[in-house]
This record gives structure tokens, C-alpha cells and sequence, in this order.
């Protein structure tokens, strides 16, 4: 407890009787070698900092002196603590007051030093938090998704009815399946998530501070989100491939093979460079061309180098992104940038990348609303500056169309089973395929002739590819609709190797003479069925349906098994696109 004293009224009476009068001033004398109290140092311009059940004691140390304890009284409570010098910082000593109940106090703090000298006695008012104040604050709650140029954001309510709230804390799953992590701070409204999954699961846990000046951070409820589709979607690797153009460097030094690696989904390097895309030395800038066998909005490419932690030499720190939508008159003298413009390359981005901190890079598209087939990526510098290597590249795109197919490509195989549908003076090989689709006689387009269903003919497409839309025109309903199919069969193989099915085709006139192949027929022969498509064929002059197979086709048989009439059947135009083209070695 704290000493009482009278000595400071003795003394203030002295005064008072010296200023009165000029007494005795031997017994004024013997008053001050009596002695007076010694105060002990003390901690000036104290505060209390709130904390969670608790409260932080500060005070500056300046007049503290040689006082080696603190007396602490509240309530009906009294603590005495050792002044610890490892609690000084910058002149400020601070102390905890654990133990709390959640209110507002009242503080009487007094000094000691080591003989047991007090200080003035000082009261400083202070207050400690629990969970009712906990449970009034509000996080900071996610507004909305925005998808932008440099990609996707989660957009945050303002920090205004969060007062509290210093930071949050946001985990989100990422396309590998694996969780990321980032913060948003006070000052902010807005994140970017990296690579995020789509319809995946982001929690924001907000941190709170313990009041006005509090020394806790206390974490709310976490909150719990879907995250949005992506505008856009990963394009599929098989359908990519390597143009090669003369430009091009083909990425094979030291026996790469990115024909064969590039796309293969494995982005970690072994050590072999078998598995890359590798310059060699003294390459740089270079390029290379990759067809996406898609027409798309490109929105963003993922690159893989290799973990700097094993090699950076030959990662990027420099890289331009150029695409068109075909390559006529494309190819260029050089790797400059001029020769990109003049050839009619359009430069989608250009991209600084750390590629002496990470193999990883994620490089944003800006949305030009301009399809794109083919992709240019031009490497201007390395870590080594000398050449490049690649590992993996994924591409990603908005509005994902099929490519036409080129109908000058197309050729009528017939097989000894197939209608060649030249009945009543027709020519397919010259019309089928002259991206004509009027009619003006029996002679453009295919005819089957009669007695002829069901019945089939095989194309040759001069690519392979994966298919995916097919367009027919008939003749028109106004002329006559008996020859119009009903329903058609889409087959393919990818080669011709005993693929053929029996009987051979017989006809006399206009008339089939020979019994109809059967499915059973075509199995065995080994051709897939990949689509079925009904028809309103009596309504109907032209038809576009989604085939979307899966397999990759070269040869179809185009077999009609019902028409409107069920003796013959023509076609008038015919056209087909797909997912991936391959050009025939």
C-alpha cells in the first residue's frame, strides 16, 4: 500500500509563515535539516491501449529514474510489477494488464524505487474489449466479381462500415487444386485472384483491431463464397500443334521435342531437355508459331520455364504475344517487329516476366473482341540472355468457334460401296463443294438416284480433325422436297485401311440395283458412328448442327437412312468445321 505523508502541508506552512513574517530563521533552518520526502520517478503522459480481455499500460520514461517496480490499483485490486527493461522501446515502457473483464476502468499507477520510495500517485482511465464487441463489428463483405483486362477481381464493400477491420484475409482454391492465399488491407477495395477456380470456394476471415489504438487483431467469422465462371476457358491441348514456318525457330536444340512435350500438361523440367521447347545459344529475339485450332477471343496463355531454383538462365524476362486469324501472306524475314506489323501480326501483349524468381508466368489478355487461330510468341530476352526454354504452354479463350474446314481440300473418295451420286446428269465433285448453295438444276450438287436408301458417300476431308459442325443445303421446298433427307448418320475413320464394306454398288438408269450396306456392315469394316441428326425434311431447305466428336476424323461417310419421298435423295451443298486441323504429312 502507499505511504501517507504530511510532510508537503508542513512545508507549504513554512513558506506561508517566512512570506508573513521574518521570524526565527534558525527554526526555518532546522525544519529543512529535519529532512523532506522523497518521491520516487515516475512514468509520465500515461494511456491504456485496449486489448482482447485485457489492456496495455504505456507511459514515457523520461522521469522514471531509478524506480524499479510498478503499483498497479483498480477496483478493489492492487499489483505490484518489476520494471523490465526489455519493455522499453524508444522511451516508452509498456506493460500488459491481463486478465480483464470487458468494461471501461479506472487506473491508479504509482512507482517504487528499489528502497522503497514512492511516486505521485496517477489515475488514467482505460478500457478492455471481449466478445460483445466482437460480435458488433461487421467483416468486410465481397460485393461482387469483375472479370478486366489483366484479369479477374473480387470486389470488396467499402472499409466504411468496417471501421474496425485492419486487413482480410482471403483463401481462395486455384486451378491446381491447391489454396491461395493473399490479403486485402484497409486502404483497399479490391483483389485480384490468380489463376482462381472456377465455381471454386473463397474464404475471407477479416481481423479486427481491439478499439482505438488496440494491441489485439481479432478474427471474425470467416465468410464463405463461390467463385465466378471464367469468361473465358482453357482451349483444349490436342488441339494445338507447331506450324513451323520458315521464321520459325523450331525449339530443338539438344534434342527437344516440343511437337511432342509442349503440350502434354506436365509443366516441371526433369533435367532432360527432350521435354522443352529449346532455342540453343544465341537466339534471341526469336519466335515461334502455334495454331490453336480454335478461332477464339484469346484471353490468356500460362508459360512454364523451369524452377529458378534449378536453372534461370534460359527463363523469359521479356516476352510479346502476336496473333492472326490466318496466315496468308503471314510469314516474315525475321524475327523484328516491323516484319510482324508489315506481315499483318497484330501484338495481343507485351510482358515483362521474373523469370529469375519463377518458372511460372500468367499473362493476361486484354479482350480485342478480334478472333485469333494462330499465336506468335516472340521471346525477347532471358535471364542469360542467350536462348529460351519452354516446358508447358496453355492457352485460354472467350467464344471458342470451330474452324471452317477448306472446302477445296474436300474430295469424294469414291469407294466401290459408295453412291457417287452423279444420278440425273450430277456432278459433286465439281459442285458438292463450290460454297454455292443455290440451286438451278439436278446438275449442282449430289444425287442418288433412285430405290437408293438407305445409301452413303465417303469424303476425304485433306485434314484430320476433331468435327464439329456440319452444314447441309438441300434442294429448295418450293422446287421439291421428296429427295430431302430425314435423318442422317455421320462416320468416320481416320484412315482408309479396310475400311471398305460390301456389297459393292450396282445401279441401272437412274435406279440402285444393289442391296443397301448395313450398320452392322460398316462396324465391322471399322467406322465409328459419331453423330445422328433428325430432319424436318419436308420443311426444311438447310440445316447446321454440332457433331463435337471426340475422336479424330479424317474420312466421313455421309449415309441418309430416311427421306421425305424414300426413293432418292440430294444434296446441294455441303461444309464441315472442326476443332483441331491437321494437314496430312
Amino acid at each position: 500500500m502507499r505511504k501517507k505523508n504530511n510532510k508537503l502541508f508542513l512545508f507549504l506552512a513554512t513558506i506561508l509563515a517566512l512570506a508573513s513574517s521574518c521570524g526565527d530563521m534558525d527554526s526555518i533552518h532546522q525544519d529543512y535539516l529535519d529532512g523532506e520526502e522523497v518521491y520516487a520517478g515516475k512514468l509520465d503522459t500515461l494511456k491504456v491501449r485496449p486489448g482482447y480481455y485485457r489492456a496495455q499500460l504505456e507511459g514515457q520514461t523520461q522521469f522514471l529514474g531509478n524506480s524499479t517496480q510498478i503499483i498497479i490499483e483498480y477496483d478493489d485490486e492492487l499489483e505490484i510489477y518489476d520494471i523490465i527493461n526489455e519493455n522499453i522501446n524508444d522511451g516508452i515502457y509498456s506493460m500488459i494488464l491481463p486478465n480483464l473483464d470487458e468494461r471501461s476502468y479506472e487506473f491508479t499507477v504509482t512507482t517504487q524505487d528499489e528502497i522503497g520510495n514512492l511516486s505521485v500517485s496517477q489515475v488514467v482511465a482505460g478500457n478492455a474489449v471481449g466478445d460483445v464487441f466482437v460480435s458488433d463489428q461487421d467483416p468486410r463483405e465481397i460485393n461482387d466479381f469483375s472479370f478486366e483486362d489483366d484479369g479477374t477481381y473480387a470486389n470488396f464493400l467499402s472499409n466504411a462500415q468496417s471501421e474496425n477491420v485492419i486487413f482480410t484475409i482471403l483463401d481462395y482454391e486455384n486451378e491446381f487444386d491447391e489454396v491461395s492465399r493473399d490479403t486485402l488491407f484497409f486502404e483497399e477495395n479490391r483483389k485480384r485472384l490468380y489463376q482462381y477456380k472456377p465455381n471454386g470456394n473463397i474464404i475471407t476471415t477479416s481481423v479486427i483491431q481491439s478499439g482505438l489504438d488496440g494491441i489485439d487483431s481479432i478474427s471474425l467469422n470467416p465468410l464463405n463464397y463461390t467463385m465466378p465462371e471464367l469468361p473465358y476457358s482453357m482451349l483444349n491441348k490436342n488441339y494445338f500443334r507447331l506450324v513451323g514456318m520458315p521464321s520459325d525457330n523450331p525449339g530443338t536444340y539438344n534434342n527437344a521435342n516440343p511437337n511432342e512435350y509442349l503440350f502434354d500438361n506436365i509443366v516441371d523440367w526433369s533435367g532432360d531437355d527432350t521435354y522443352t521447347y529449346n532455342t540453343g545459344p544465341n537466339s534471341l529475339p526469336h519466335h515461334f508459331t502455334i495454331d490453336l485450332g480454335v478461332n477464339t477471343d484469346l484471353r490468356r496463355i500460362d508459360i512454364n520455364s523451369i524452377d529458378p531454383e534449378i536453372e534461370s538462365a534460359y527463363n523469359p524476362t521479356l516476352i510479346q504475344i502476336w496473333g492472326r486469324d490466318n496466315l496468308d501472306f503471314a510469314e516474315t524475314n525475321s524475327s523484328s517487329e516491323n516484319d510482324f506489323i508489315n506481315a499483318g501480326w497484330v501484338l495481343l501483349k507485351e510482358q515483362e516476366v521474373a523469370g529469375n524468381e519463377t518458372g511460372i508466368s500468367s499473362i493476361i489478355i486484354p479482350n480485342s473482341s478480334s478472333q485469333k487461330r494462330f499465336i506468335r510468341l516472340r521471346t525477347l530476352s532471358t535471364v542469360g540472355n542467350e536462348g529460351v526454354k519452354y516446358t508447358e504452354l496453355t492457352f485460354y479463350g472467350e467464344n471458342i468457334q470451330p474452324v471452317d474446314l477448306d472446302k477445296s481440300e474436300f474430295d469424294l473418295v469414291n469407294l466401290p460401296s459408295d453412291n457417287p451420286g452423279t444420278f440425273y446428269g450430277a456432278e459433286p465433285e465439281n459442285y458438292l463443294f463450290d460454297n454455292n448453295s443455290f440451286y438451278s438444276g439436278d446438275l449442282y450438287g449430289y444425287h442418288s438416284g433412285e430405290n437408293s436408301i438407305p445409301g452413303f458417300f465417303t469424303i476425304d476431308l485433306g485434314v484430320s480433325t476433331y468435327l464439329a459442325k456440319v452444314n447441309m443445303d438441300f434442294r429448295p421446298t418450293w422446287s421439291f422436297s421428296e429427295n430431302t433427307p430425314n435423318e442422317i448418320e455421320i462416320w468416320m475413320r481416320s484412315d482408309l485401311e479396310n475400311a471398305e464394306t460390301f456389297p459393292v454398288f450396282e445401279s441401272s438408269g437412274n435406279s440402285v440395283t444393289s442391296s443397301p450396306v448395313t450398320t452392322d456392315s460398316l462396324i465391322n469394316a471399322g467406322w465409328i458412328l459419331i453423330h445422328t441428326q433428325s430432319i424436318d425434311g419436308e420443311n426444311s431447305s438447310s440445316i447446321e448442327f454440332d457433331v463435337n466428336s471426340e475422336t479424330l476424323s479424317r474420312f466421313l461417310r455421309i449415309r441418309y437412312t430416311n427421306t421425305v419421298g424414300g426413293s432418292g435423295c440430294q444434296f446441294i451443298e455441303m461444309g464441315f468445321s472442326g476443332f483441331g486441323i491437321f494437314p496430312i504429312d
